[in-house]
């Protein structure tokens, strides 16, 4: 089989994580894959010492966190594979699933993004077969697989994806400015869709994820809090700007997400200062541009 395939790995202070990957897929250098592309986001660990193990692989250090969705562009930005498949440091490979995306892609014209199911590295069940987000902006992650055919649509891929190369070319890239983490996926996906191709699963290529998110709040810290709230509105003006969807957001989604986080925080030290960024994010979101967020952790 010819090579293909460029890797793109965003990555910060993960480094047992990435060499565990990159043990995985520099071996595949030979056959499956044209490029490893390490993204480092000013990573304190020894991240570099590992990348500097593989000689082979590219490696780009950001000296300060610009988040994944600048990172992942940097990295598709000098990816030279027919397509560039996304994965988080987090992750292992199923064997063949790599080739089995890019055949899909081959097989498949009318889809530009393709992900495997995503099981939980603990049990092996499922942890996400594609994502979906509905007219409240309420995100779910697809688990059922047990379904005819080899693939199905959905609105975006989480975590691992490979995505066809010329998109960039064509405009479709990662909108980090607006989205620097959080809804970057959705947002991506929405793009793709919106140009006329498909987001799908392939039911027949797995990967294992080693952290499973769980809960209305994945990550809880300081920035992360902030993004989710100051993302989620700038998503929601962008594309469920509609009176109906805000009187929801304003009566049932915002009071529900205060309180979830309030539960979740409630033995942390810091829940006040978490709870206050929350609330900042959202106004931030509604009333003015997305704003750096060093400069608004400082200001709390």
């Amino acid at each position: 089989m010819s090579k293909r395939v460029s890797i793109v790995i965003p990555t910060r202070n993960r480094s047992h994580m990435l060499m565990r990957l990159l043990e995985q897929l520099v071996p595949l250098l030979d056959s499956e894959i044209e490029q490893i592309v390490v993204v480092d986001n000013a990573s304190s660990d020894h991240t570099g010492d590992v990348a500097a193990q593989f000689p082979n692989v590219s490696y780009l250090r950001n000296e300060e966190n610009v988040l994944s969705a600048k990172a992942r562009q940097q990295g598709w930005d000098v990816s030279t594979g027919k397509y560039v498949c996304f994965i988080d440091d987090d992750n292992l490979i199923e064997d063949q699933a790599l080739t089995i995306l890019a055949d899909f892609l081959d097989d498949n014209e009318d889809v530009a993004l393709v992900g495997p199911v995503q099981r939980r590295w603990s049990d092996g069940s499922v942890w996400c077969a594609g994502g979906r987000i509905n007219r409240f902006l309420v995100v779910s992650y697809d688990r059922e697989t047990a379904i005819s055919g080899k693939s199905k649509e959905v609105d975006f891929q989480p975590n691992v994806f490979m995505a066809r190369n010329e998109l960039r070319r064509s405009g479709v890239v990662f909108d980090w400015h607006r989205f620097p983490h959080n809804w970057s996926e959705a947002d991506f996906g929405n793009k793709i869709r919106r140009a006329g191709y498909k987001v799908v699963t392939c039911f027949e290529a797995t990967i294992y994820h080693d952290i499973d998110y769980s809960g209305y709040f994945t990550r809880i810290n300081p920035t992360n809090i902030f993004d989710q709230a100051q993302s989620r509105i700038i998503y929601r003006k962008t594309y469920h700007n509609d009176v109906v969807t805000w009187i929801l957001f304003a009566f049932v989604v915002l009071p529900v997400s205060v309180v979830a986080l309030i539960f979740t925080t409630r033995a942390r030290d810091d829940k006040k200062r978490l709870i206050a960024l929350y609330l900042k994010g959202t106004l931030c979101g509604l009333i003015t541009p997305r704003k750096s967020l060093d400069k608004e952790l400082s200001t709390i």
